[in-house]
């Protein structure tokens, strides 16, 4: 008589396999947010958006978008102060980061037309 054998792996199989559709899933909604959001910023770009790289001298200095101006989170809210407060403004980082939280330091500061274009990486991916 053949004896059947069961899998005792198999619920751990089909766990593995919805965490790895989930991450397939959430990844995949943030390649298409991060898209979008640097699309944004190429369109105000082409509107005469001033284009802000916030990330250190030392990465702006190994590579950065053309007509950014370095502007390190570090020194932002001293180096953004002689900007007119209606001036349309993209900052960019390495991941979208530290963008994010220049963004929330420029809206602080009163300005009122601040976009995350997310990072270098992104932006160089969607130029027009």
């Amino acid at each position: 008589m053949e004896r059947l054998s069961v899998d005792t792996n198999t619920p751990f199989k089909i766990f593995i396999m919805v965490i790895v559709v989930l991450l397939v899933g959430v990844f995949g909604i943030n390649a298409a947010m991060a898209s979008k959001r640097s699309d944004m910023a190429w369109q105000e770009i082409s509107k005469g958006a001033m284009l802000i790289d916030v990330r250190t001298a030392q990465e702006f200095k190994a590579g950065h978008l053309k007509n950014a101006i370095n502007m390190p989170l570090s020194t932002l809210s001293k180096s953004a102060n002689p900007i007119d407060r209606n001036t349309p403004i993209v900052v960019y980082c390495r991941s979208g980061s530290r963008a994010s939280h220049a963004k929330r330091e420029l809206y602080d500061m009163g300005f009122v037309n601040v976009y995350n274009g997310g990072g270098l990486e992104e932006m160089q991916a969607s130029e027009p």
